[in-house]
């Protein structure tokens, strides 16, 4: 579920530039505002994103707000390379009039690159053979990855065959791999995953000129100093410059034991495989070459071979949610994610998932053969196969997160189409961006923000008509600011949670869920969940739980928030006291989903509070 560098990468930085006079148009794109429509303030309408210009790390804008019930969206970004955090802070208080904002200008659009053209014809099958045992080394210890003391030499016994692939399980881990699971990974990956990826891009290389791709079972995949994966692949095996043990010299991933067949196993054989061929298409070699792809990009670009397949979203659907609960400590763009200590960094593959599946419904499916084959990595390359600087993309990005899922009528903005973020996604419940609320006068909202990431901020009406924002950030946070009027009429819930009873590692509380727009809202479920999902998928299903709207009425004695009520829960047992994100999830007469977060941080004097708006990152 990861690629594996044996080398840190450096990091790029990016310039912003402001210049006035730009706005959104239709679809998301930029266009120029006329002089002559600067004394109509009508700029500010409802779906209507507008750029706003940051200078010197600073923003300030007037907005109309009119009464209870209006909002308005603030979307910050910082979008330095490095990793921060960066302390941000936002002030809102009573205006008695808007203005015309000063714009922000992302860059100039350019002619996308043109896809290469390469052969997509699969490999010829071997006839002969493999050898029955095969040694392989991998990299077991902490510590330099280049250093031949941290590896380890494995002896593979060949458990399958099949037309273009060859299944080796490690010698000590004989009686952990089933014959269904062998049986499994040699059929999916002959009839679908291979022919597939041929059909879209192209086949590894055979380096080692067996014929066959290989895959090896070793329980090592459990014991990695940074945590499990249940499969990766190493760029180093497909590097010709890197001999035994540093690298293989061989077309193969690695996979866990621990897999049973099924969808999951087809999807992580995916993953793999599509690292298996951007790495082999980018080591020398291949270009000639060897240009290596960031961390992030590379993950998205694998992810994305999990949709093109379709068999089970369950290695993407939790790091979504995990994106999704906290966005402004989730890292966009990360170089190398075991380097930068992320190695299970799930929110921050769910980012980059997140951020590459809106770049192909956007620029469609074609932009993923540009970025695989490049002599380009990281921001370059994908500005050069979308011709759209990182600024712009992430901008709309931030704001089609946001949209996703919701009414959007008469909205101008460039949808996530293939993912709605307001909907299951699996098992797992998605709500959407975790926003913060504030209100004109009260207290400056304050959160630390990792570098390429959002942060976003509801705003309540004024009764005053209108509002004024100002937003600061530290030098280098490199701040970009959206403003988005949402107008009014919908519902608004809040969600509070108090913890009354702590013992024997146990936590249990009670929830207050109140409706605040005099809208009345209909509970569809409750779940709750680790703030961090942990090492993996199954660790987070085992500390999680959900309540579907039977479940909601009988813990609330019903499901249905009156217009400006409340609705008090039966205490809810949790068996460990580790941080928590509880999320209610509901419905408004209109039919708008409507979602609020709590967060249960371990303290001694067991307040609920959002991490956004801690003292501390």
């Amino acid at each position: 579920m990861i690629s594996l560098s044996i080398r840190t990468r450096g990091l790029l930085e990016l310039a912003l530039v402001g210049v006035p006079l730009f706005a959104f148009a239709a679809g998301g794109g930029i266009e120029r505002v006329p002089k002559s429509n600067r004394s109509e303030p009508r700029v500010w309408r409802v779906g209507q994103p507008i750029p706003i210009k940051v200078i010197n790390e600073q923003a300030s804008f007037r907005a109309p707000l009119e009464g209870p019930g209006s909002e308005l969206l603030v979307v910050v970004s910082a979008l330095s390379s490095r990793p921060g955090p960066y302390p941000i802070e936002l002030r809102v208080s009573g205006a008695d009039h808007e203005s015309w904002p000063n714009l922000a200008d992302d860059g100039p659009a350019r002619p996308p690159a043109k896809c290469p053209l390469v052969s997509r014809s699969p490999r010829p099958g071997a006839a002969e053979t493999p050898p029955r045992e095969r040694v392989f080394y991998l990299l077991a210890r902490d510590g330099d990855a280049s250093s031949p003391s941290n590896y380890i030499a494995v002896k593979g016994v060949l458990r399958g065959l099949g037309r273009g692939i060859q299944v080796y399980v490690a010698a000590e881990d004989q009686d952990a791999v089933a014959p269904a699971v062998i049986k499994d990974v040699v059929g999916s990956f002959d009839d679908l995953i291979e022919p597939r990826a041929a059909e879209r891009f192209t086949t590894p290389r055979d380096l080692d000129g067996d014929g066959r791709f290989t895959v090896l079972f070793s329980s090592w995949l459990g014991r990695l100093g940074k945590g499990t994966v249940d499969g990766y692949a190493r760029p180093a095996d497909f590097d010709l410059g890197f001999h035994p043990p540093l690298g293989n010299q061989s077309d193969m991933i690695y996979l866990n034991p621990g897999l049973k067949p099924g969808p999951y196993l087809r999807t992580i054989l995916a993953h793999e495989y599509m690292h298996a061929v951007l790495s082999s298409v980018r080591a020398r070699g291949g270009l000639g070459f060897t240009v290596h792809e960031e961390g992030w990009l590379d993950e998205a670009i694998a992810h994305l071979a999990e949709d093109d397949h379709g068999f089970t979203p369950r290695n993407i659907d939790y790091r979504v949610a995990a994106f999704l609960d906290r966005p402004e400590e989730r890292r966009l763009r990360v170089d190398d994610y075991f380097t930068a200590d992320l190695f299970r960094g799930h929110g921050e593959r769910g980012s980059a998932y997140l951020f590459l599946r809106w770049c192909v419904d956007r620029y469609g499916s074609e932009i993923t053969r540009s970025l695989v084959f490049s002599d380009k990595s990281g921001l370059e390359n994908l500005e050069s196969a979308t011709g759209a600087t990182f600024a712009s993309l992430f901008r709309r990005w931030s704001l089609a997160v946001f949209q996703s899922g919701r009414d959007a009528t008469g909205s101008e903005f460039e949808p996530l189409s293939s993912i709605n973020l307001r909907a299951p996604l699996d098992s797992v419940e998605l709500m959407g961006p975790r926003v913060a609320r504030v209100s004109p006068g009260t207290v400056a909202h304050r959160w630390w923000a990792r570098g390429t990431s959002a942060h976003y901020v509801v705003l309540d009406g004024a009764s005053t008509g209108a509002v004024e924002v100002q937003v600061s950030g530290p030098p280098g946070a490199r701040l970009q600011v959206t403003a988005l009027p949402l107008g009014g009429g919908g519902a608004r819930l809040d969600l509070t949670l108090e913890r009354f009873s702590i013992s024997a590692g146990k936590t249990q509380v009670r929830a207050h869920v109140k409706e605040s727009h005099g809208v009345p809202v209909r509970i569809s479920a409750l779940t709750w969940g680790p703030a961090d999902p942990g090492p993996s998928r199954d660790h987070a299903d085992r500390m999680s739980g959900r309540l579907d709207m039977l479940g909601v009425a009988s813990l609330f004695g019903g499901s249905l928030v009156p217009a400006n009520g409340e609705r008090i829960s039966k205490p809810i047992d949790l068996d460990h006291d580790r941080p928590m994100v509880v999320r209610v999830i509901g419905t408004d007469a209109g039919g708008r989903r409507i979602a609020a977060w709590a967060e249960i941080e371990r303290s001694p004097n067991g307040d609920s509070r959002s991490r956004s708006e801690l003292d501390e990152p």
